[in-house]
Parts: C-alpha cells; structure tokens; sequence
C-alpha cells in the first residue's frame, strides 16, 4: 500500500509542475489562458486582458484585422469617430458598421479617476479595403486637450492634435488606405 500512495504522489507532483518550467497563465496559446479583463477594463498588460484583446494606454481594447485607438487624458468626452470605405460612420450613435465596432468609449459623464483614458474601434476579418477617416469630437466641450490615435493591425499609422474646450468641436479628419 506504502508503494501505491508514493506513486499517486510522485504522479501528482508530476502533474502539478509546468511543461517547460513555463506558468500557464503566461502563455499566450490563444486558448483562453490569459487575463480576465475585460474591453474597457483597466491593465497594466495584455496578459490581464482576455483573448483577442490588448492593452492600450492602461486599458483592455479589443484587437482585430484593423484597430483603431485613441488616447486622452483629459477630462472630457472625446469621442472616436471612424468612417469605413462604404461612407459608414462608426461612433457612439452608431457603434457598428462594415465588420467594425466601438468596444471601448469612456468618459461618457465623466472620466472618473482614471489619468488616461480610451475609445477603440475594433474590425474583424470583414473589413474592408479602401480609404478610411478618422477624427475626434468634444463631445461635451469640459475641457481642451491632447490626444492621440493609433492604428494598428494590418495597417500601421498614428496621428495627433488638440482640441479646444468646445461642445462638439471636430479635429481634422486624417486619412489611411487599407
């Protein structure tokens, strides 16, 4: 019997200890084994965020085909508008359109007590090829600011600028092909 009970607790021990001295919560297999953070969610790292996302300016955003990111750290309601090639316009009043959709849109009252803050638009594999726009409104006008966009996935570019403390102020419209 003392043979059998030293051979269930080697076999567990063996069981326990990770293949390749890795920890499986530091894997990256895509089979669900990351964070549980959710879009919007605050990170310090992707390996917070679940599967198919990211993190972006300490928050879990959605990652796709195309992704399209913006960072402020102002408090005010800037919002990420993304027109497709088909002339659709993806934002708050609409959150989907053309294999994309607005995941992440903060600061909707207000920005709480978060020093950075993001809205994402996030495509799948249908999206579709062509010119896309992209600009930001102050939706409420609270205060002015920087901010920053990102895109990233099968097209890489980055823009910038300010925007006064105006209710609905637009910045310029920057443009990229996929």
């Amino acid at each position: 019997m003392l043979k059998k009970a030293s051979f269930v607790l080697a076999l567990a021990a063996l069981l326990t200890v990770p293949a390749c001295g890795g920890d499986e919560a530091d894997s990256d297999d895509g089979g669900g084994s990351r964070g549980t953070a959710e879009p919007g969610d605050p990170c310090d790292e992707t390996e917070e965020c679940i599967p198919g996302t990211i993190c972006f300016n300490k928050f879990c955003v959605g990652e796709g085909t195309l992704r399209v990111s913006l960072a402020f750290d102002v408090d005010s309601d800037f919002d990420l508008h993304v027109e497709t090639p088909a002339s659709e316009e993806i934002y708050f009043g609409n959150d989907t359109a053309n294999g994309g959709t607005l995941d992440v849109d903060q600061c909707i009252s207000e920005c709480g007590t978060a020093a950075t803050h993001v809205e994402n638009v996030v495509f799948d594999g249908t999206a579709l090829s062509g010119d896309y726009a992209v600009w930001v409104v102050n939706y409420d006008g609270r205060a002015a600011g920087d901010f920053d966009i990102e895109v990233a996935g099968d097209v890489e570019d980055a823009f910038s600028g300010t925007l006064p403390a105006t209710q609905g102020a637009e910045s310029t419209r920057f443009t990229f092909t996929r």
